[in-house]
């Protein structure tokens, strides 16, 4: 599986599906994902729910929802980089970067956070009313693949920009 002559990786390369299920019924915070990108805490009645059901969330686990893409225009994907574990709803597709000697996972991230990657989304996304982007087609899309140095060195710029303009909002 060696990048082909435009230094570009399908994500379905990079990737495998988990599924961490919560059988062992441990009492973490349910969280679902928004369009934003980001984990937030859920905003359905919980109590009393069989929380078995529920998919675990540990650090560095990717999650993806390819419903609404063609809707919001945006790809529902976050990384997961707290060390708590959470619940996540089943309906979501849970994964990992197969190798990180390949790819850095929040380099892969970043890739999703570029507003032409959601618009490339959008036009991959089914014609249904809903607008999903199927797994499948999520799998084919290709990212640029640069070193592991170099990947380094975009991941660590991309976080100074970001704690700068945090740091400059407060």
């Amino acid at each position: 599986m060696s990048a082909n002559k435009t230094g570009k990786r399908q994500i379905g390369e990079l990737i495998e599906i988990i599924d961490h299920r919560n059988s062992d019924g441990y009492n973490y915070d349910f969280y679902g994902i928004n369009k934003d990108k980001l984990f937030m805490p859920t905003v359905a009645d919980t109590n009393g729910l069989d929380n078995t059901k529920y998919k675990i969330v540990e650090k560095g686990t990717f999650v993806f929802s390819g419903m609404q893409t063609g809707r919001d225009v945006c790809i529902r994907i976050a990384l997961y980089s707290n060390n708590t574990p959470i619940l996540i709803s089943p309906a979501y597709t849970t994964f990992v970067i197969k190798d990180s000697t390949t790819v850095i996972p929040e380099y892969l991230f970043i890739q999703f956070n570029r507003f032409e990657m959601d618009r490339y989304g959008w036009f991959l996304s089914d014609g249904s009313v809903r607008a999903n982007l199927d797994w499948d087609r999520f799998c084919e899309i290709e990212i640029p693949l640069p070193s592991i140095e170099i990947q380094q060195e975009l991941v660590d710029t991309y976080q100074g920009i970001k704690a700068l303009i945090e740091h400059n909002e407060a």
